[in-house]
């Protein structure tokens, strides 16, 4: 492989970085890197990039790439996906050498966004370009204080660079295992997720991480392979560096090998094909979140529950796949949301999936209204026994906790209404409030299916 492993030391230790389609709103896709850089002592230089604003968040913005003057190391793209390919053709022009793509709407929606994401990935090949994305969650190296993200699980500080390194396909997975490695006592010094892999996959992210001296050992997140070879030369990288690698592989079952296409355009593969490449590379392997960090518990014995129905709801796409893999291995049945809940869904959230597992996306966070609305929808379609819905950290966003305490309260009172089975980030109080009014309430999003079966 030529130029492989590619250097990845600009995308996740940049020594400038310029954030297109800046925001002043410190809470929006453009403006959470802006915040988090400075909030967290990155050393290096910021250059919010915006067509009109003279000033952001306090720094000096500029119209374009070009008009900063100088390459920069990183750029943090955070554009409509129409404006993504022309922004490409920017940074190959000003000699940027590395891309973190946020935006979401290629592979993942339709035939022509797979074409514009390859468009993207061949500008990235011919000019040197570290293209991790699209429709991703970005990057962080907490030893560098790097964070080129939207992600919200370092607010408040971010906690000293630790030694284990997370790689993951899904954004939303690899914010919730970052909770959880910090309740677990775990230090993650590097976080990577890489979306679609138009450019960098999980694969490139390991090798460069098998030889990076701040690394001791890797866990992940993998729904497929876009070069088994690739990911057998990485595995092997990290074997013989003595770095130990844990993974969660999805998409095991026929009905979450279909979720993991509409969620990255993934091919899961062949479920036995890579766990032989597993043993052959000493690669372990998790069943849920919490085992990355953690010795495997005791399997669950849960009766399975065939053609029981459960909808299935995640702000996170990986982990949608997760819960749907453990749902079709207890034999529960996943009927899509009704034509008219789905349309709702999609005229609010055009990426969203409703084919169930019905991936609502994070757009939730700034649309509070279309979660509860959709779960309200799915809860008294008759369609469904049990809505088993992950949350993530959206019970803290702002204005979700208090719709979400409504719909439920609502759903108490509606006669035949499916159970809520929750799982996701939530403080002591919610988790009692929750109980207290009927639903059911897991840290671990596998339980939450599991637990689907067991009241059969």
């Amino acid at each position: 492989m030529r130029n492989w492993p590619p250097d990845l030391k600009p995308l996740l230790a940049p020594r400038s970085i310029a954030v297109v389609g800046a925001s002043a709103q410190q809470n929006k896709v453009g403006g959470m890197p802006i915040r988090l850089l400075r909030e967290n002592g990155y050393a290096g230089d910021v250059y919010p990039v915006h067509r009109t604003a003279q000033e952001i968040q306090g720094l000096r913005a500029y119209a374009s790439l070009e008009a900063i003057g100088r390459p920069v190391d990183l750029a943090i793209v955070a554009v409509p996906a129409a404006e993504c390919e022309s922004v490409m053709v920017q940074m190959a022009r000003c000699g940027t050498r590395a891309a973190v793509m946020l935006t979401s709407g290629f592979a993942e929606v339709s035939e022509a966004g797979a074409r514009a994401q390859q468009r993207m990935g061949d500008i990235a090949r011919d000019a040197g370009i570290a293209l991790l994305g699209p429709n991703c969650l970005g990057a962080m190296n907490l030893h560098e204080r790097m964070f080129a993200t939207f992600s919200p699980v370092v607010l408040g500080g971010a906690p000293a660079g630790g030694k284990v390194a997370l790689v993951s396909q899904s954004g939303a997975f690899g914010g919730y295992a970052f909770s959880m490695a910090r309740q677990a006592g775990v230090g993650l010094g590097h976080w990577v997720t890489t979306g679609n892999e138009a450019g960098v996959q999980v694969a490139d992210a390991i090798a460069w991480l098998a030889a990076e001296p701040s690394c001791e050992a890797i866990v992940g997140y993998i729904e497929g392979a876009r070069d088994m070879q690739r990911l057998r030369t990485a595995l092997l990288a990290a074997k013989a560096a003595g770095k130990p690698v844990k993974l969660v592989k999805v998409g095991h079952t026929p009905a979450g090998a279909r979720a993991a296409k509409l969620h990255t355009g993934s091919d899961t593969g062949n479920a036995a094909e890579y766990q032989r490449l597993f043993d052959e590379c000493g690669v372990r392997t998790a069943r849920t979140i919490g085992e990355l960090f953690s010795a495997p518990a005791q399997a669950a014995d849960v009766p399975p529950a065939p053609g029981v129905p459960v909808a299935i709801f995640s702000i996170s796409g990986g982990v949608g796949i997760m819960m749907t893999d453990r749902a079709e291995e207890l034999g529960l049945a996943l009927p899509p949301l009704p034509d008219d809940a789905a349309a709702r869904l999609k005229a609010a959230i055009p990426f969203a999936s409703t084919v169930n597992p019905i991936d609502v996306t994070g757009q939730v966070f700034s649309q509070p209204a279309v979660l509860v609305d959709a779960l309200r929808d799915a809860a008294t379609c008759g369609r469904y026994t049990d809505v088993a819905a992950f949350l993530a950290a959206a019970g803290s966003a702002p204005g979700v906790w208090p719709m979400l305490q409504e719909c439920i309260s609502r759903l108490r009172a509606t006669q035949g209404a499916a159970r809520l089975v929750l799982s996701g980030i939530l403080s002591a109080a919610q988790r009692s409030w929750l109980e207290e009014n009927g639903c059911a309430v897991f840290a671990e999003p596998a339980h939450a299916i599991d637990a689907v079966a067991r009241r059969r």
